[in-house]
């Protein structure tokens, strides 16, 4: 069974349709907070398929997650989605993170079904 850890901050408002989005893919559902070095814990032990970081709350956070992810030894290889990155944010998310996907949170589910089924063909 494929594995998505969703990074995101349980007070934001809108964490509840994220997680929807994602279980109705079928797919083991991880959360944590995107805080160092918690989220990197859980990365290493959980050991996803694919990660997917919410900035729809404390954007900085998010960002920093995706570069540590990016950089790490264990983890570059991972596909990273960037979800509710506010508009001035875009810039910023692309130079920290240049390879994760900045998606809406409309076009979630679809995204990372694709990267999933992508992933579980061995195409990516």
């Amino acid at each position: 069974m494929a594995k998505i850890l969703l990074l995101q901050f349980d007070s934001d408002p809108d964490c509840a349709a994220r997680r929807e989005a994602l279980t109705a893919l079928g797919a083991s559902l991880v959360e944590a907070e995107p805080r160092w070095p918690t989220f990197f814990d859980v990365l290493n032990r959980e050991r996803p398929d694919v990660i997917v970081i919410s900035l729809g709350r404390i954007p900085s956070h998010g960002r920093e997650a995706a570069r540590y992810i990016k950089d790490g030894f264990n983890s570059r290889n991972v596909p990273v989605f960037l979800t509710d990155v506010p508009a001035k944010d875009i810039d910023k998310c692309r130079q920290s993170a240049p390879t994760a996907v900045i998606v809406e949170r409309r076009d979630l589910h679809d995204a990372v079904y694709k990267k999933l089924t992508e992933k579980l063909a061995g195409t990516t």
